[in-house]
């Protein structure tokens, strides 16, 4: 018997699954190219020259078309890299990806011209840099409801943005974006003040109140001003009295007292002073200190110190001789001679088979052999 492969059939469910299948490639097919056909075209698109192109790059910038603006500016830039419209074409680039929304990518292009076009008039005002500052404060993270606070995420771009504003402030001090950089770098410290009472906070709640007292301090130095100093100050105050330091909490609660005395803080300030005045008495500069419990780290061993060095196999050295005027050689610390041993008798003349069989030289130590 015979056997024959069976040839496969085609059910209406393999059929119908295949024609779905060559509908969805048709449809992306056709999708496909409805995009490539609204993208610029080498041939039909673009222009001849970098005016023409720079002018279609301004027009979809307009429109608000940031992908587009983009890629005509940087057909120009590429195209046309010695044309005065190739500058202006990098700097459109940066503008629109600031735009679009993707502001890291436009800070390093902001940095990029700054750097690569000194002599420009956006670049000498101070609007190049003041902006990559910007971008770097539109990157930071934002508070949104399914994710954790602002102040407990990552501070980098908060902190890159705060570099660039103190250089566009320090390098651009006529700049008319000045006040609008003030602002900013109050909002940007702001932001950092607050991660660092929530780090403070982190601490307190670990039972590690000297790394808080680190932190508040300073930050207490740092961000002046910034509309949050009542808050640094009753919270170093309560960690100081939360480390027996009386007389620092008792100067922080008085500095805050009369600082702001109309904030709630300075009100809880003044019930805290009354406390430590009852429990402690007046103030006392001579107070003792508590000890302090941070640990002392320990010197590192050096490396030969360690202990179970292995020593030399042959031992300690012996000292090298040293010789005299007549060739002789004397060691350093001389050994005491050994006493000559004492000349045995001579054997009795009437047995001479006793004679022994070797007799000691004079001044040897050794027994005559038996």
């Amino acid at each position: 018997m015979t056997l024959r492969p069976r040839t496969p059939r085609t059910t209406p469910h393999a059929l119908a699954a295949f024609r779905l299948g060559l509908r969805s490639i048709i449809a992306a097919s056709a999708l496909l190219a409805a995009a490539c056909a609204n993208g610029p075209d080498l041939s039909a698109d673009y222009g001849q020259t970098a005016r023409e192109n720079y002018e279609l790059a301004v027009a979809e910038f307009t429109d608000r078309d940031w992908e587009e603006a983009v890629a005509y500016a940087d057909f120009v830039r590429i195209r046309f890299p010695f044309s005065r419209y190739a500058v202006e074409s990098e700097l459109l680039i940066a503008r629109a990806e600031f735009a679009e929304g993707n502001h890291i990518t436009a800070q390093d292009a902001f940095k990029q011209f700054a750097k690569l076009h000194p002599t420009h008039e956006h670049v000498r005002n101070g609007w190049v840099s003041y902006m990559a500052a910007a971008a770097a404060w539109m990157a930071a993270p934002e508070s949104f409801f399914l994710l954790p606070p602002h102040y407990q995420r990552d501070q980098s771009l908060i902190r890159s943005a705060k570099v660039e504003l103190l250089h566009f402030l320090d390098h651009y001090p006529d700049s008319p974006l000045r006040e609008e950089g003030m602002d900013l770098l109050d909002a940007v410290n702001r932001r950092l003040l607050e991660h660092e009472l929530y780090v403070a906070k982190f601490y307190l709640d670990r039972d590690r109140p000297r790394a808080a007292v680190s932190r508040l301090e300073s930050a207490h130095d740092k961000f002046p001003g910034v509309g949050m100093d009542a808050q640094v100050l009753f919270l170093l105050g309560v960690t100081y009295l939360r480390l027996d330091e009386i007389e620092l909490a008792r100067e922080t609660f008085t500095e805050l007292k009369n600082q702001h005395p109309k904030h709630h803080k300075g009100a809880q300030a003044e019930l805290y002073l009354g406390y430590i005045l009852d429990e402690y008495g007046p103030a006392d500069p001579d107070r003792p200190r508590p000890p302090d419990s941070r640990p002392i780290p320990k010197t590192p061993v050096r490396p030969k110190d360690l202990p179970g060095k292995r020593r030399a196999k042959a031992g300690p050295k012996a000292p090298k001789p040293s010789k005299k005027a007549g060739g002789e050689s004397k060691s350093p610390n001389p050994s005491p001679a050994p006493e000559p041993a004492a000349t045995p008798a001579a054997p009795p003349a009437a047995t001479p088979a006793a004679t022994p069989a070797a007799t000691p030289a004079m001044g040897a130590a050794s027994t005559p052999s038996q």
